[in-house]
């Protein structure tokens, strides 16, 4: 899928939840579902995911699950946030959602350096305190008896770990905050939470889908080169979204002053 094709579905979706009737219950909560569907679609979400898909095992089936792990982040945090609240009926200031896409973009660069670079913070850490992710297994051969050990690496597994902690940092950030402002308009709490719920759903769907179609040619990539470019790609794509997102929110609009 393209950029122009993701911007025309975005446009799309946005279309769709303006026609939508908010004035009851039912029309709120197929409003969130639309909107998490799109919120899934922004550029440093499918960024931040699409360096995850491309750093591991290029299986089809491993790209959905990192999407749904991904939504379901996000969804813990605005759930989390969605209850301070409703619950105290307090706004989050415009300040600290700036301070929030600013760290989006500082996770964005990281992702992209550690895509180009190989490098992996769990790696790192299990290397100060001296633990290795490789261990032994004793192997036996049952036609000669023959009973031996090897090693065993469990760095490529499906980062699922990761994947959710991308989606909780990406939940206070950018829409995530306005998709709250929108709750806090609800004058129900449940209904309100319902929402925020139906929209991590949506968001959850959404993502899900989008993985598995940036999935399609990593999985397909049979060329040891054509993959690595791709992995390339993904981390130079979100380098750059991550610089971005740090220098207009850092330099220019100055969330920290």
């Amino acid at each position: 899928m393209t950029a122009d094709q993701i911007s025309q579905l975005i446009e799309a979706f946005t279309s769709l939840a303006g026609g939508t009737d908010v004035i009851t219950p039912a029309g709120a909560l197929v409003l969130g579902l639309i909107m998490g569907v799109r919120h899934a679609m922004e550029a440093d979400h499918l960024a931040a995911v699409s360096t995850l898909i491309a750093s591991g095992k290029r299986k089809l089936s491993r790209a959905p699950v990192l999407g749904m792990l991904w939504g379901l982040g996000h969804t813990a945090t605005l759930l989390a946030a969605g209850l301070v609240v409703l619950l105290l009926a307090i706004n989050i200031p415009e300040k600290m959602t700036g301070i929030m896409e600013f760290g989006v973009g500082v996770m964005l660069v990281f992702l992209g350096l550690s895509g180009l670079t190989g490098f992996k913070m769990g790696s790192f850490l299990r290397g100060i305190v001296k633990r290795n992710a490789k261990h032994v297994h004793m192997h036996i051969h049952k036609e000669t008896g023959l009973v031996h050990s090897h090693e065993h690496d469990h760095d490529d597994h499906i980062h699922g770990h990761r994947s959710l902690i991308v989606g909780m940092v990406h939940g206070l950030a950018g829409s995530g905050a306005l998709m709250l402002a929108i709750a806090a308009s609800i004058n129900s709490v449940p209904l309100a939470l319902a929402y925020i719920a139906i929209f991590g759903a949506g968001s959850m769907a959404g993502m899900a889908g989008m993985s598995a179609l940036i999935g399609v040619p990593i999985s397909r990539a049979r060329s040891f080169r054509l993959n690595l470019a791709l992995k390339y790609a993904a981390a130079i794509v979100a380098f750059a979204i991550g610089a971005g997102m740090i220098y207009e929110l850092g330099i220019v609009e100055r969330v920290f002053f």
